[in-house]
């Protein structure tokens, strides 16, 4: 009787075992580090909003803060308007690039493997260039902005941030 009541319990246990395990993160969250590229989250990765330190023309983010999240969206004012950004890691590389996709006025772009989709719209872009795939909004290519990064740092002039944006608004 005693066996009858024990067998269904460590089946069971065994059988939670199995779902934790296979429900586990993994790696990846794992910080990007030079010459090794952590696994690609599976689906899409929203956009995180996080705040960037600005001192004059001197945009600049911790390179930790992009790795953990994976896609970052992130504001600055320039010329007297909020301009909108994405920073995000793909394949052990940042990219900088305008979040704005002026059609339908979106301002946010979940990364899927390596395609942004637009929040509003769900036109895509490929994430390593930001030229249009599909969609109503393809033809507004997401520019990227330059960067450097010192020390963990990334480090961007508004300049090159309004450049990048502007460059986002034209039909292209």
């Amino acid at each position: 009787m005693k066996t009858r009541r024990t067998l269904p319990v460590i089946v069971g246990l065994a059988v939670l075992s199995i779902l934790a395990a296979c429900a586990a993160p993994g790696d990846a969250g794992a910080p990007v580090t030079q010459g090794t590229t952590p696994a690609s989250p599976s689906g899409p990765v929203g956009g995180t909003w996080v705040d960037v330190a600005v001192s004059g023309d001197v945009v600049t983010m911790p390179l930790s803060l992009v790795e953990e999240k994976v896609n970052t969206h992130f504001s600055v004012t320039g010329t007297d308007r909020r301009l909108d950004f994405m920073a995000y890691v793909l394949d052990g590389a940042l990219y900088v690039r305008a979040n704005a996709c002026p059609p339908c006025r979106s301002r946010g772009f979940a990364l899927d493997g390596d395609v942004l989709v637009c929040d509003a719209c769900a036109t895509m872009f490929k994430a390593r260039d930001g030229s249009g795939i599909k969609g109503a909004c393809v033809d507004y290519p997401k520019a990227d902005a330059a960067y450097t990064v010192v020390d963990g740092v990334v480090t961007m002039s508004l300049a090159d941030l309004a450049a990048a944006y502007v460059e986002t608004l034209v039909r292209g």
